[in-house]
């Protein structure tokens, strides 16, 4: 009896996989054409040129101008806050503006954390977060002082954490032990994170003088797979894969062994 109890057990924990629980996901599977108002996107500044969406990507240009968001289940400022998606940077002539185009905030057009830049470097560009607005005192921090490469595929996790006042970033990491950088900023306060945006501007952010980040080209971007969660693997479900394991009945057999 208690051999076949075990069996029962066993076969449970073999029927049921565990599952990660984003609180956002989304592929971008919608018709060529404006994303707004496809899946709940919506605009919440710029009367230009929304962000687009061309074979499954969402893809914006600085020049555009206008910005999207979509909303996720408000988070407590106890909690941290993860965005994973994927970015491609298109090839441009010239050094890249120091422009942020993604980011997580309130449900308001003026509250943004844990803003992904593109940052000029030599040879081409880099990613880089900012905890909060940045300003000649407050800047952004790198992802590496060496380029990256052009219409390559990136994948990306932000963190926003409102108890530490920081916010980190993550590029092709493997699980959140991976290399990362982090800026925090102690004077923001904590903000309950509800919304993923998708920003297109032309204007340099401001930054201290020191790195200096001059560029001057306008560029684009594209992004997919984007899954929104209260830990990294939440957040990058998309990502994942199916562990090998045992089969159920194989490891049944193992019992009787």
């Amino acid at each position: 009896m208690k051999r076949f109890a075990t069996t029962l057990a066993l076969l449970a924990v073999c029927a049921a996989p565990s599952f990660a629980l984003p609180i956002l996901s989304e592929s971008f599977s919608y018709p060529d054409g404006n994303l707004a108002p496809n899946g709940g996107w919506a605009n919440f500044s710029g009367a230009n040129t929304d962000v687009q969406v061309n074979a499954g990507r969402a893809t914006g240009s600085g020049p555009n101008a206008n910005d999207d968001h979509i909303f996720f289940t408000a988070q407590p400022t106890t909690g941290k806050t993860y965005a994973c998606f994927d970015v491609i940077i298109p090839t441009i002539a010239g050094a890249p503006k120091a422009i942020y185009f993604a980011a997580l905030k309130d449900a308001g057009t003026a509250n943004f954390v844990s803003r992904l830049y593109v940052l000029p470097v030599a040879g081409g560009f880099t990613f880089g977060i900012s905890h909060s607005s940045t300003s000649a005192t407050v800047g952004v921090t790198a992802w590496s002082a060496t380029s990256l490469n052009y219409n390559q595929r990136y994948n990306i996790v932000i963190n926003y954490d409102p108890i530490a006042k920081s916010s980190t970033l993550w590029v092709n990491p493997a699980n959140e032990s991976s290399p990362s950088v982090t800026n925090t900023n102690a004077a923001i306060a904590a903000l309950s994170t509800s919304t993923f945006a998708i920003r297109q501007s032309a204007s340099a952010s401001t930054l201290p003088a020191v790195p200096s980040y001059a560029g001057t080209a306008d560029w684009g971007f594209s992004i997919d797979n984007l899954g929104i969660g209260i830990n990294f693997d939440d957040a990058c479900d998309l990502y994942h894969t199916v562990p090998a394991q045992r089969s159920t009945w194989g490891a049944v057999k193992a019992i009787y062994r």
